[in-house]
């Protein structure tokens, strides 16, 4: 984890070197190991530099190559590949960026498609003076620009930009809308909550050459590849070696390597495999399990994390965070991810996160992103699609059963994804839903809202509704959107936070696993299950629930909203009504202190972005 700034002037004007020290400065959170810089007249390149894996240790940014400059945040993770790819050209030793530098060397503008990791970058060429800027294929790592036609900003974050503008652009309203309602679209890759900001969707480049800039995608997921084996235990094993590499890319550290260890599946086999890979003959840095417990009963999952740190031989390490009101810490939250998106545990995120640095590890590994890959969304609406009836039913009741649940919830899901978007959002006006009454009326029809409601979530033929829900969930603007606050929170800790159910390897294989594949019986995360057989613990593999951290954040949440009068707790900043209707919203809020718990998150949504207006925009 790194931090990448830079300004490029087309019309050919010197960058002032004062808006290059801006820019460094609102970065410095990103790496306190170096800071570099490139000024060439019109172009200015600056890094901060975070060590993190053996490579970066002799990292020095930007890094040259004879007329090119690259200022690099990322991790590669097929650093043999390109090796062998590259022979002697790429040099000995070589770091990540030496090695970006020497493809595209060799290859050009198409060597971004060659790289496997989490990424982004800028490269200039000073011999067709071209700026090219990148980012992986599932946008783990972040890269924001602003483009006026004559000057191109580009960095990491937010915060940079706003540096380096002369003045506050306003709050982009159709994001902070699809934010409050969860309707994100495809096109929402590209925005950001500040109008005039844009960012660089995942698997694009930015090239800028001459006069014009254009946005391109140069990787997508191959949605029409399809992998049949005639076992069904081949695609466990497939799985596994993927997983197994995924794993193995992420533990690349100088530093002691933490994980952060729930009872659930998911971390249990990030930590399982991690310590499995481990060669005992061979220098490693530490292997290190956090886990964070509440002071609720459901939150409380040390027995399953015990048997799991048991069985691989792993030092753990249990955090206690006891209950706090949902706003502690919230406006330094928001104030460092510069976004409304924030979860309701800050101080959950200081002490975890206190006790990762204590024990000097600057990687922490986590489950993230298992259960939006592995879940089967859509299995039982493909059952439907195809007209296995009898199927179907069976099926239903066994996962209702797996879930703890009913047989009509599922049932009703299922009938939905069949659907057109259309037909929802009509359902949806008939009674009420589409927008809520909530949103301000005025607002929805200038920007549109209606049409967002009736347009698909993602514009791409799929094979299945199985293959379809995978997609959206690892790859959709939403998620992609939360990691990046995410990251950014990491970031303000100098953490490089990494995700192995998150490697566009292993994401590419699931997809193309076809739908009755994936999971029979009503077993959760099968394929998982299957591939963790004798390596994750069968108290933990077996498992069929997980912590709970709902009731903690709705007694907290349901206090904050009984101790303050509803209107006053949305609309603080006095920037609400913009966005919604005062009235029916404060009624969403008092309908959710009296119980109506399935409101949270339009609750704590509403509460944050009134935080982060009154952030940027509020009255000083």
């Amino acid at each position: 984890m790194s931090g990448i700034v830079g300004a490029y002037r087309v019309d050919g004007a010197p960058v002032a070197t004062a808006l290059l020290d801006r820019m460094l400065a609102a970065s410095a959170h990103r790496g306190g190991d170096g800071e570099g810089r490139f000024a060439d007249g019109p172009l200015a390149l600056g890094h901060r530099l975070l060590f993190t894996t053996p490579e970066s240790l002799d990292e020095r940014q930007p890094a040259a190559r004879g007329s090119r400059r690259l200022v690099w945040d990322g991790r590669l993770d097929n650093r043999d590949d390109l090796l062998v790819a590259l022979g002697a050209t790429a040099g000995g030793g070589a770091t990540d960026p030496d090695l970006v530098l020497a493809a595209h060397e060799r290859w050009g503008d198409g060597a971004v498609a060659r790289l496997v990791g989490d990424f982004a970058f800028a490269l200039w060429d000073g011999g067709s003076r071209t700026l090219l800027c990148a980012r992986d294929r599932l946008g783990l790592r972040p890269l924001h620009y602003a483009w006026d036609g004559a000057c191109l900003l580009f960095a990491s974050d937010v915060t940079p930009l706003l540096a380096a503008m002369q003045r506050l652009p306003p709050p982009d309203d159709e994001m902070v809308v699809a934010f409050l309602l969860r309707e994100f679209r495809d096109a929402d890759h590209a925005r950001s909550f500040f109008s005039g900001i844009r960012r660089l969707p995942p698997g694009h480049r930015l090239v800028v050459r001459g006069a014009s800039a254009h946005v391109e995608p140069y990787a997508a997921f191959d949605l029409e590849r399809e992998i049949r084996y005639e076992r069904e235990a081949a695609y466990a094993e497939h799985f596994l070696a993927l997983f197994t590499e995924a794993v193995r890319a992420r533990t690349r550290s100088a530093f002691p390597v933490g994980a952060l260890l729930s009872g659930g599946l998911d971390s249990a086999a990030v930590v399982s495999v991690a310590a499995r890979g481990r060669d005992p003959l061979a220098p490693a840095p530490p292997l290190e399990a956090f886990t964070v417990f509440g002071d609720d009963a459901a939150t409380d999952e040390r027995p399953y994390v015990r048997a799991v740190t048991a069985a691989a031989g792993v030092k753990g390490y249990e955090v206690a965070v006891p209950s706090a009101d949902p706003e502690q810490g919230l406006e330094g939250l928001i104030a460092e991810v510069a976004s409304p998106v924030v979860g309701p545990g800050a101080a959950s995120v200081e002490v975890s996160t206190e006790a990762v640095l204590g024990w000097g590890c600057r990687v922490l590994l986590t489950g993230e992103g298992g259960d939006q890959l592995l879940d089967e969304v859509g299995y039982l609406g493909d059952l439907l699609r195809t007209a296995r009836l009898a199927r179907f039913v069976r099926e239903t009741r066994r996962f209702a059963a797996w879930h703890r649940s009913g047989f009509a919830p599922f049932a009703r899901a299922a009938a939905a994804l069949l659907a057109p978007p259309a037909l929802r959002y009509g359902v949806k006006r008939l009674t009420g839903g589409a927008p809520p009454a909530w949103i301000n009326p005025d607002l929805a029809r200038r920007i549109g809202l209606a049409d967002r409601l009736r347009a698909p979530r993602q514009g791409a033929p799929f094979r299945s509704l199985a293959q379809a829900g995978s997609h959206l969930a690892v790859a959709g603007p939403w998620y992609v959107v939360k990691l990046e606050v995410d990251e950014r929170c990491a970031a303000a800790r100098r953490l490089d936070v990494r995700y192995p159910f998150l490697d566009s390897r292993l994401v590419e294989f699931v997809l193309a696993v076809p739908w009755h594949r994936r999971t029979r019986e009503g077993e959760r995360k099968r394929l998982l299950r299957s591939a963790m057989a004798g390596i994750v613990p069968d108290l933990v593999r077996e498992r069929r629930g997980k912590g709970d951290w709902t009731d903690p954040m709705d007694r907290g949440l349901g206090a904050l909203c009984r101790a303050t009068a509803p209107a006053r707790l949305v609309n603080r900043s006095g920037l609400m009504d913009r966005y919604v209707d005062e009235r029916a919203a404060a009624r969403l809020v008092a309908r959710y202190a009296a119980g109506a718990t399935g409101l949270r998150w339009e609750v704590w949504s509403l509460l944050t972005l009134d935080r982060w207006l009154a952030r940027f925009w509020g009255t000083p």
